[in-house]
């Protein structure tokens, strides 16, 4: 699993007014989404009329997929003609199985022991993991 995390500056200078720089930003976010299915955030320059700075992340199961998804959004942003993308920042950090090896049960109840000591029902638990618990098994695995 990769993800990529983007963020960049465009520049509007035909903007006169916070409300000018707004609308681009606006058009630039829901075009976005329509074609990516990507959040494009204004994370700085809130209060400048002709710079925005925008983020935006994305997951993929391979780096090159995300760079290119990162790649992708960009390139749609510079040809809107909106404004001028002026810098750009882009990182990719994997995520691989050791990294999940750590993962931790996400609800009390799947804790070995923590059923009998809350007393807590174990009907939703499948029969396999109750099986495991039974065994000592201590785990799903």
């Amino acid at each position: 699993m990769h993800v990529g995390v983007c963020r960049f500056a465009v520049l509007v200078p035909h903007s006169h007014s916070l409300k000018d720089k707004r609308a681009v930003v606006r058009k630039l976010r829901d075009r976005v989404r329509e074609r990516f299915a990507v959040g494009l955030v204004e994370v700085g320059g809130q209060d400048t009329w002709q710079r925005a700075e925008l983020a935006f992340a994305v997951l993929t199961g391979e780096r090159d997929a995300a760079l290119a998804a990162v790649a992708a959004v960009v390139g749609f942003v510079a040809d809107q003609g909106l404004g001028e993308v002026a810098a750009v920042r882009r990182e990719v950090v994997g995520y691989g199985d050791d990294w999940f090896a750590g993962a931790e049960p996400w609800h009390p109840a799947a804790v070995p022991g923590a059923l009998a000591d809350a007393g807590a029902d174990a009907d939703w638990l499948p029969a396999a993991w109750r099986d495991e618990r039974e065994d000592g098994g201590g785990g799903r695995g």
